[in-house]
């Protein structure tokens, strides 16, 4: 092995890892972005708010002074946020401060800088290491399942088949026999919307595997998430989240994707349905007469640009519904588009009126992927559909031939083109004038599944940390003890070659958290398990080596030759042993979860950091001070020896 020509390869790696490690260690700046809304307190208020954080701020949240914050907390800043320095910012002491003080701090707004390493070789992409909930909390949050909106939901989709059956069920025309199979279908039907706690127990579980699914995608490799039957709720831990509002949003998240076909126009051929044509008539009326701060469509628009919520907006809706006379068979929606300007706000511009019955759902649909137009210069959605879902499509699109089918995003009519002819094929696309996070988002909602209940949030609060500081402690305690131990007994057993050994052991630590930083991998207390077990196992390989030589040198060879074929016969051994307990590793990583998961993943990348470091690294490292530096005695065991054919 050309040792001097290899030599840059573990510069580079430790260069490269000390690099990624560097945020870890290096001191931040946190914008602790205060709300505008605290100016229009009263004064007394104020003073109140601004001398609780400060007094906190001293005995809570900085209580060694470890910490500076600009301007002091007594005084409200001129800019729009507190700025603090420091060490070890963590994502849940950035939730503490925010959840504790939240007439002041507005927490989405809050920011973490980015150190020079993560903004001009990451752009901006955090690589601290984080910490689980174990280790430093974070925020437990309740969720109630709202089972009779789902009910509401679910009786929505079988509205068409509801009228029919009814109508079936009274029909003198049809046998007795017949209209018997038409009651006995829709009893059938009517005894879906009955929900047994069985029932709701299996949807909990449905939306149980939905969160998990949507926290993995948020790289939270350890979320606790459990239901709780006896409230109809889940319980859902987040270990150190840096955003929970952004969080919470995701989780909750029971968008859908659907299909639903416009009222249909009357003989007019300008006509785009009866209610919707009166709805913009009086729309044009009140533009026409220059009031058009008065038309609903900028009532609407104000409701969300003021961020007043959904109930808001479902109220005026509903108001709406009423005011016009819209019968039961339909609702009303509001259609969002960015009024042909690709860079302009998506936002409400349009009334549709839509049927209620569901034509096509998200069950439907899979496989979705965002993909880029480059003549409308904008993002579409397409996917594939079931078997079943391809039947309903070509049965739609056949007899609606000339009708609108409109495309609902959640509450948002997102596009409803024409149906020019049937849709046969079992593909389709979704063309709504996104931007690229909008469609992967979408894109998400269909391939991961909406959640099958609605969930309101039941209790959320923050948690300290389950095992305190003491558990942080007792495990960087653990690892510092374990490598000294290693590294005294192999100087003590191996002298030079030990120190080689400790080298290599000191380079696989470091190159082990370099890449669970770039991982964003959160640390919890098994986690630290598995890099203590790592420390342990990572010298096996050396002293597997080692012996070899020994017995390569007690057999008379030059230690040069020794060395090299200590190195090769030791080879195979070592991959073998490394390799089985990897493969164990990987199904843990597979099959487990939770702690399992996280003690599995770093006993992995120790085993390969481990297999470099020991199989490269020393060879090295030993090649080099044979060969280069003359070595000719190495002392293996209490034995010293020699090479008897210099």
């Amino acid at each position: 092995m050309k040792s001097v020509q290899w030599i840059f390869v573990p510069i580079l790696v430790v260069a490269s890892s000390l690099t990624l490690l560097y945020p870890n260690f290096a001191e931040r700046e946190l914008e602790l972005a205060v709300r505008k809304e605290f100016k229009e307190l009263p004064e007394e208020t104020r003073k109140e708010v601004l001398s609780n954080f400060a007094e906190r701020w001293k005995t809570d949240y900085n209580p060694k002074s470890d910490w500076q914050i600009e301007p002091d907390p007594n005084v409200f800043p001129d800019q729009d946020y507190y700025l603090v320095k420091g060490r070890f910012i963590t994502s849940a002491k950035i939730n503490q401060l925010s959840q504790e003080n939240q007439e002041l701090i507005l927490e989405p707004k809050n920011k973490l800088r980015p150190t020079w390493v993560e903004e001009y070789i990451f752009g901006g992409r955090p690589l601290a290491i984080r910490l689980g909930l174990d280790l430093q909390g974070g925020m437990r949050v309740v969720l109630k399942g709202d089972f009779d909106d789902y009910t509401s939901k679910l009786k929505d989709s079988y509205t068409k088949e509801i009228e029919e059956l009814t109508r079936k069920k009274s029909d003198a025309s049809l046998s007795e026999k017949e209209r018997k199979e038409a009651q006995d279908k829709l009893k059938e039907i009517e005894s879906y919307f009955e929900l047994t706690p069985s029932r709701k127990l299996a949807e909990l579980e449905k939306a149980k595997l939905i969160i998990d699914n949507r926290l993995t995608n948020q790289n939270l490799t350890e979320p606790q998430v459990r239901i709780q039957k006896d409230q109809d709720s889940i319980e859902v831990s987040l270990p150190g989240v840096s955003n929970s509002s952004q969080i919470l949003d995701i989780i909750r998240n029971t968008e859908t994707v659907e299909y639903r076909l416009r009222e249909p126009s009357d003989s007019n051929a300008n006509s785009r349905g009866t209610y919707h044509d009166a709805i913009e008539l009086e729309e044009m009326k009140l533009m026409n007469d220059g009031r058009r701060e008065e038309t609903e469509i900028v009532k609407f628009q104000n409701i969300v640009k003021q961020k007043l919520g959904k109930d808001e907006q479902d109220k005026f809706l509903a108001a709406m519904e009423k005011k016009y006379n819209i019968p039961e068979k339909y609702k009303l929606y509001v259609k969002w588009s960015r009024a042909n300007n690709p860079k302009a706000s998506l936002l409400p511009r349009e009334f549709v009126v839509l049927e209620r019955a569901i034509s096509l759902d998200g069950k439907d649909m899979r496989n979705a992927r965002e993909s880029y137009d480059q003549n409308r210069l904008s993002y579409y959605v397409s996917f594939s559909l079931t078997s079943q879902g391809a039947e309903k499509f070509f049965d739609i699109t056949s007899k609606n031939v000339g009708r609108q089918l409109a495309i609902v995003w959640g509450d948002k009519v997102i596009s409803d083109p024409v149906i020019r002819s049937p849709i046969a094929g079992g593909n389709a696309q979704i063309d709504g004038e996104f931007g690229q996070k909008e469609a992967t988002d979408l894109a998400n909602v269909i391939s991961e599944g909406a959640l099958p209940i609605p969930l309101n949030v039941l209790e959320m609060r923050f948690i300290g940390p389950t095992l305190g500081i003491e558990s942080i402690e007792v495990g960087l305690k653990a690892v510092l003890l374990g490598f000294a131990l290693v590294i005294v007994f192999m100087l003590i057993i191996y002298r030079l070659s030990g120190l080689v050994a400790d080298i290599a052991l000191l380079v696989n630590v470091i190159v082990l958290m370099a890449l669970l930083s770039l991982m964003g991998f959160t640390l919890t207390l098994p986690g630290f398990a598995g890099i203590i077990l790592t420390v342990g196992m990572a010298v096996d390989a050396n002293v597997i080596i080692y012996e070899r030589i020994k017995e390569e040198l007690a057999s008379g060879k030059h230690v040069s030759a020794a060395v090299a074929q200590g190195f090769d016969n030791a080879f195979w051994t070592i991959m073998d042993s490394n390799v089985t307990t990897l493969i164990s590793g990987i199904l843990m990583i597979k099959l487990g979860n939770g702690p399992i998961k996280g003690f599995a993943i770093t006993l992995c990348w120790g085993i390969i950091t481990s297999l470099f470091t020991s199989l490269f690294l020393s060879r090295m490292i030993m090649d080099l001070l044979v060969n280069k530096f003359g070595v000719r005695k190495l002392r293996i065991g209490f034995k010293k020896l020699e090479s008897k054919n210099v």
